[in-house]
């Protein structure tokens, strides 16, 4: 099966036991090998407020549909690659 990057961008990440990991954004593709080699996963309650950043290996990846993808439990205590907030300018009550 065949996945385009159109629908791994934005795809929902889940470990096996369910707990919701947050959303695919990105990935790094190796071109020699023709091989994804990083998904990077944004987590967070409040969309666009407070996320923090997952990085998979194809290796913790169980599966990948065109619904989710499904990890192993141990990705979701990997260390955090960055912490970002993004801040509100101008809310026009000057």
């Amino acid at each position: 099966m065949k996945i385009s990057s159109n629908d791994l961008i934005n795809l929902p990440v889940f470990t096996q036991s369910g707990q919701n990991l947050g959303r695919v954004y990105s990935f790094d593709l190796d071109i020699d090998n023709n091989a994804v080699v990083s998904y990077y996963v944004r987590t967070g309650l409040i969309k666009g407020l407070w996320h923090q950043q997952l990085i998979i290996s194809p290796r913790q990846v169980i599966s990948i549909s065109k619904e989710k993808m499904v990890v192993e439990d141990s990705a979701a205590k990997e260390p955090k690659a960055s912490l970002g907030k993004v801040e509100l300018v101008g809310s026009g009550a000057d």
